[in-house]
């Protein structure tokens, strides 16, 4: 399991918890993109609509098969491939430039998103760990809601300078942790006065919506 977020020395102005699939990239799923060019397309695509912990514990541990020939550089290669979400990178910069911490929180594997917060300047990251024995590091729904807690305390960040944005009802956990939640995805899980519903938006609109609220 990944470690808890170091303490800050400085003070930041907030947080932001992005998501990865769905949230900061659109279409294919960063899983899809790796088993592309291994020819296991299908498999992954099947192994997608599985909602259970146990299930999706069985695919994780298929594809660190699919792996083990490979190097993890040589899998990182095809990430280039994966699609942003519109305004993605803009969004991020702006945030950070206005003191705001940029956290990238998924369940996917660790070293893909390892690869994509390098991509954005991002410091603060969680995803499943892929070790070299072939064992698996899990993250969950409330291993994500869990570190954006943790990174908030030691940043001594107040709930109400927390903001989260997810896709999915995996991210409902990590998404209560804020005070701001954005859900981008098509269809809400459930109604809630607390969403702030921006479906398959430009992320530059919650950005602008984050600055907003965090004016004063």
């Amino acid at each position: 399991m990944p470690t808890k977020p170091e303490p800050r020395m400085t003070k930041i102005r907030g947080i932001a918890a992005f998501d990865l699939d769905g949230t900061l990239l659109r279409g294919a799923t960063v899983c899809e993109v790796l088993a592309k060019p291994l020819g296991r397309l299908q498999e992954m695509e099947r192994f997608e609509g599985f909602s259970e912990e146990s299930d999706i514990a069985f695919a994780r541990a298929e594809m660190a098969r699919w792996y083990s020939g490979s190097a993890i550089a040589d899998l990182t290669v095809h990430l280039r491939h994966a699609e942003w979400a519109p305004g993605a990178r803009e969004c991020v910069r702006q945030l950070q430039s206005e003191g705001i911490e940029v956290a990238l929180v998924s369940v996917t594997w660790s070293f893909a998103v390892r690869w994509f917060a390098g991509q954005l300047n991002i410091s603060h990251y969680l995803g499943t760990e892929l070790f070299p024995s072939g064992q698996i590091g899990h993250v969950w729904g409330r291993d994500k809601a869990r570190f954006v807690r943790d990174l908030a305390c030691t940043s001594e960040v107040p709930f109400q300078r927390v903001a989260a944005i997810g896709d999915s009802r995996g991210d409902i956990e990590m998404l209560n942790e804020a005070r701001l939640q954005f859900f981008v995805g098509r269809t809400l899980p459930y109604q809630s006065d607390a969403f702030i519903h921006l479906p398959q938006a430009d992320l530059r609109l919650v950005a602008e919506r984050i600055l907003q609220e965090w004016a004063a």
